[in-house]
């Protein structure tokens, strides 16, 4: 418990000094919290299927990541938006933390908007520039003012169920993804709200005695990812040189497929385990 301490409080400080370096440290701590630390959990997605449909699960993964990356390319402005509504039913339908369902909706609606509830000006000014050239200014707006009407309404019922559950530290983690510049907030919220609880859920189900077993087992798709990651990002880096449409497109790529491909292809018993290893907030 106390290592778990001090990662939260050094995700926390290093969030505040990202935030206060400008534009440049927030995309960094985004990319760093983000899309590494954040995507340890999907690293294990392989080990969770039988050895024998392996195979095709793979072809259906990458098929997925491929055509997410080209429908960011071509349509943008229709991606962006089916992304941020899938986002939302996989953080609820996957919360490890609060496990009721009014509390899960409410988390999966404040990963996501969250970030929006103090800086609604600045999400639309991301979510514009996450689509790309054909980006549409008014619809960027009308999404980021959803994204903070869901985010209000959600942060009260989870501040809350905090209260409820006597746990400052999660009240601590939705203030200050509210408080952050909006890339920090996400990558902060997105971590420790959903992706860290679910990689303590795949070690436990792979039997990993450590973190450090955990990567011993999952290493080689962690290097296919960061592969995956530096050729597709490119791409999208090349035609706009702020780095945020190659995150988002990037994140989309790596997300749809654990999201939709992964529950067609799990061995039995996989996909209620995490929740009877859940680590549920206790009353």
């Amino acid at each position: 418990m106390r290592e778990a301490g001090r990662g939260w409080l050094a995700l926390l400080l290093t969030a505040g000094l990202a935030s206060l370096a400008g534009g440049t440290g927030q995309l960094a701590y985004a990319l760093a919290v983000g899309l590494g630390l954040g995507l340890l959990h999907g690293a294990s997605d392989l080990c969770l299927v039988a050895p024998a449909r392996r195979l095709a699960f793979l072809g259906g993964y990458l098929a997925t990541a491929l055509a997410c990356l080209l429908g960011w390319q071509l349509a943008g402005k229709v991606a962006l938006p089916l992304f941020l509504l899938l986002s939302i039913w996989h953080f609820a339908h996957e919360d490890e933390l609060l496990a009721d369902r009014l509390s899960s909706l409410a988390l999966g609606l404040f990963i996501v908007g969250g970030p929006a509830v103090l800086h609604e000006a600045a999400v639309a000014r991301l979510l514009a520039l996450a689509m790309g050239p054909d980006a549409a200014p008014a619809l960027a707006a009308w999404l980021a003012r959803l994204l903070a009407l869901g985010g209000t309404l959600a942060l009260p019922v989870l501040l809350l169920a905090a209260w409820q559950r006597r746990c400052p530290w999660l009240a601590a983690t939705l203030l200050a993804v509210v408080l952050a510049p909006p890339l920090v907030g996400f990558a902060l919220g997105f971590y420790l709200l959903h992706a860290a609880p679910q990689t303590g859920v795949r070690q436990r189900l792979l039997g990993a005695s450590s973190f450090k077993a955990y990567l011993q087992l999952t290493w080689p798709i962690l290097l296919g990812a960061a592969l995956f990651t530096l050729a597709g990002g490119l791409v999208f880096l090349l035609q706009e040189r702020t780095g945020i449409r190659a995150l988002f497109a990037v994140l989309a790529a790596f997300a749809v497929p654990h999201m939709l491909v992964l529950p067609r292809f799990l061995a039995p018993g996989a996909e209620a385990a995490p929740r009877s290893g859940a680590q549920v907030i206790e009353r």
